[in-house]
């Protein structure tokens, strides 16, 4: 039995047509797998589904019978929950709040509490959320941030559930108790869409997958007939030998040396360099303290102690203002709440960090801008529609080589990346790995801070591993393993490579 079916679905955006033609049947009980890199038309077609998005034509069926979703409290009366890609909780209210905030327990317009924390508490035993229903939601991880997302999903018991990169913040264990939560959504008779850029979350835990490419339909498979290789194929048109070939460079002088960094209860005495020419990762879990490092040198956290030396000479890096002047350049891993200017244009983006050398008394030089945005757009193979289109329209990759250009523009010598390719798709990944190999072919110093292994093993030069706010690894690319960097990640052993420099 067919339970969602989207028949000859067009969409529209200003100078960009985002799904054209487009047809699938999901069938009950299934949990389907959309695919296809950024700009392919996953996220559109399940906002429609959603009610966030008007089709300009097409139609839906559900259970065979058409509707028309205009709303999200549209979709969820006819049994549609989204978990989207883009965080949309309220950060001034408590978890409780914000998962039941359209079905408030009480009566005579007061709230029970009581009711209304228990509930959250039975749902987040459920799902293993280590956390209190009184949480206020600022004061959680984006991880955390995550599952209090997906709990709101499962909340309105809906029967058919999308998921739009629902793993993009989680770690290896909160992805354990998803795949758990959606074995027994299948088991109760749920279908679950699913949409992921890891490739082997597809393979884990979906029975069909659909791929789009530039918003059109390409073909659905039982995934149990296809390997990564055949997938990848669909999604970008080449094989995926072809998407990315690590480049070895020969690291130069020392540009950044860190000595003894420390935060009180967050980490100690933390020393390493990072030389011109070098890629190097960061690997461990998640909360080992790792991105709380790395952010105490580009200033956004307040150390306790320690060193910062740039090029021999001792730095005080107060601020990030401080810190792009002195040449280091920070890619979030945050795109959408710290990344991205949503309402501002690409032009805009990209030019931010540096309007005081692009103005001339007082005035913005637009004509400077233009020649910015050009540059960059033919180095870095950026998509979009013309220089004044808002950034919120672009897709992950697009944006995510926005923010890069941003760090870039400034000038920096050092480029520090957090997650560098969260939320895009394999052919983005493989243009990003691309544009780190070349810079660092030109003599810049990179630090990649991922959760990804794959990731850090296809492009670093060596990792540092951080386990409870100390290194307990340096591994050169030749002694990577994954195995090895997990035990040092886990507190299980320390390597030190024989002659890697840390």
């Amino acid at each position: 039995m067919i339970a969602i079916e989207a028949k000859n679905i067009y969409k529209s955006f200003p100078g960009i047509k985002a799904l054209d033609d487009v047809s699938i049947a999901v069938e009950k009980g299934e949990v389907h797998a959309i695919v296809g890199e950024n700009g392919a038309g996953k996220s559109t077609l399940m906002k429609i589904f959603g009610g966030l998005y008007d089709m300009d034509s097409g139609s839906i069926l559900i259970n065979g019978t058409p509707c028309e979703i205009k709303s999200i409290s549209g979709a969820l009366s006819h049994g549609i929950s989204v978990i989207y890609q883009e965080l949309n909780l309220m950060p001034s209210l408590t978890i409780a709040e914000n998962i039941f905030v359209s079905d408030l327990p009480g009566s005579l317009g007061q709230v029970n509490y009581r009711k209304l924390n228990q509930q959250t508490r039975e749902l987040m035993e459920r799902l293993s959320l280590n956390a209190k229903p009184t949480d206020l939601v600022s004061t959680l991880s984006v991880s955390q941030r995550q599952m209090v997302e997906i709990m709101k999903a499962v909340s309105h018991n809906s029967e058919i559930i999308i998921m739009d990169e629902p793993t993009a913040a989680l770690n290896n264990q909160e992805v354990d108790t998803l795949y758990n939560i959606i074995h027994k959504l299948k088991a109760e008779g749920k279908t679950i869409l699913y949409i992921s850029h890891r490739l082997r979350e597809i393979f884990d835990i979906s029975d069909r997958v659909t791929v789009l490419r530039d918003g059109r339909y390409v073909g659905t498979r039982l995934t149990s007939e296809l390997d990564e290789n055949a997938l990848v194929s669909m999604m970008v048109g080449r094989d995926i030998s072809q998407l990315y070939k690590y480049q070895p460079t020969q690291p130069g002088e020392t540009v950044l040396e860190v000595q003894n960094l420390e935060k009180e209860g967050v980490f100690s005495d933390v020393s390493f360099s990072l030389r011109e020419g070098e890629i190097v990762g960061v690997a461990g879990l998640m909360g080992c303290g790792r991105e709380e490092i790395v952010k105490s040198i580009y200033g956004l956290t307040r150390r306790d102690g320690g060193r910062v030396i740039l090029q021999g000479v001792e730095k005080d890096i107060k601020s990030p203002s401080v810190a792009i002047k002195e040449g280091i350049g920070f890619v979030t891993e945050d795109r959408k709440d710290s990344g991205i200017f949503a309402l501002m244009t690409i032009r805009e983006n990209i030019s931010v960090n540096i309007l005081r050398a692009l103005s001339r008394w007082g005035l913005i030089r637009t004509d400077m801008e233009d020649e910015l945005l050009v540059s960059y757009t033919s180095s870095m193979n950026m998509k979009y529609a013309d220089e004044m289109q808002r950034i919120m329209f672009l897709s992950g990759g697009n944006q995510q080589k926005f923010i890069l250009a941003r760090a870039l523009a400034s000038g920096c010598k050092v480029l520090i990346m957090l997650e560098p390719t969260r939320g895009i798709d394999v052919g983005a990944k493989a243009e990003i790995y691309s544009l780190l190999s070349g810079l660092a072919a030109k003599g810049m110093a990179i630090l990649v801070i991922s959760s990804e292994l794959p990731e850090i093993m296809s492009v670093c030069y060596r990792s540092l591993v951080v386990f409870q706010g100390q290194i307990t690894g340096n591994i050169l690319r030749d002694e990577m393993d994954e195995n090895l960097i997990m035990r040092c990640a886990t507190g299980n052993e320390t390597y030190f490579s024989k002659g890697a420099q840390i």
